[in-house]
């Protein structure tokens, strides 16, 4: 796998970097998260796909054969040829910028006057409250608190998600030459409750996008090739 660092050092070469590469199909979004913190957002555009092919030994046979009349033995070589897709990529990398949760905060604005409503209630006795008043401040309470229950449970969930990875040297970049410290890693999905920042350059890379595929097997009798 090779790859070609572009880094930007200001905003008009890094939006001219940007725009250049129209991908083909959506991008990929991977968060690059080290020391615990989700640092950078990288798109992954897809530019085009190629193959490579490798042909290995998977074993040999001794046979038995009759040569003038004599039985002699003949080992037979069994081989495959495999291919495997890999891929030239593009990679933007964005500065990972932290998005304020709505969802709390809107939760919140929700619970806080369906509680306040309620202790009036409480305090003047539920039997002298309008029913129009215990039906709003009843569904200010059930949906403040879901929505804040939601949002606790995605914020614990993004978290867990982003504790598994894959190195970057899977995606076909050094992390040690990009200057992430030890141990940083891609996550896949990106987890929740980021967006793209400010550009930091461009990478070019070659990875492999899938595993090897057994596309042929033959026989390897040393003065010829037997498909099998």
């Amino acid at each position: 796998m090779s790859w070609r660092d572009e880094s930007s050092n200001d905003a008009s070469s890094s939006g001219a970097s940007a725009s250049d590469d129209s991908a083909t199909h959506t991008p990929r979004v991977v968060a690059i998260v080290a020391k615990n913190e989700v640092v950078e957002l990288w798109h992954l555009h897809l530019q085009r796909t190629d193959y490579r092919e490798r042909d290995i030994d998977v074993g040999k046979e001794v046979r038995m054969h009759e040569v003038n009349g004599r039985r002699q033995r003949r080992e037979v070589h069994r081989r495959q040829i495999e291919r495997q897709p890999w891929g030239h990529f593009v990679i933007h990398r964005y500065q990972a910028t932290r998005m304020l949760p709505w969802a709390p905060s809107l939760g919140l604005a929700m619970l806080i006057p369906g509680t306040l409503l309620a202790a009036g209630s409480a305090k003047q006795g539920i039997m002298q409250v309008p029913l129009s008043l215990l039906i709003i401040q009843t569904a200010l309470i059930t949906l403040g608190g879901l929505m804040a229950l939601s949002s606790g449970w995605r914020i614990v969930s993004s978290r867990l998600r982003s504790n598994e990875g894959v190195r970057l040297e899977t995606l076909g970049v050094s992390g040690h030459a990009l200057g992430f410290p030890a141990g940083a890693y891609a996550s896949e999905p990106a987890p929740g409750g980021y967006r793209s920042g400010r550009f930091r350059g461009r990478v070019e890379v070659d990875a492999a996008m899938g595993e090897w595929e057994v596309v042929q097997k033959y026989e390897d009798q040393g003065w010829c090739r037997q498909p099998i």
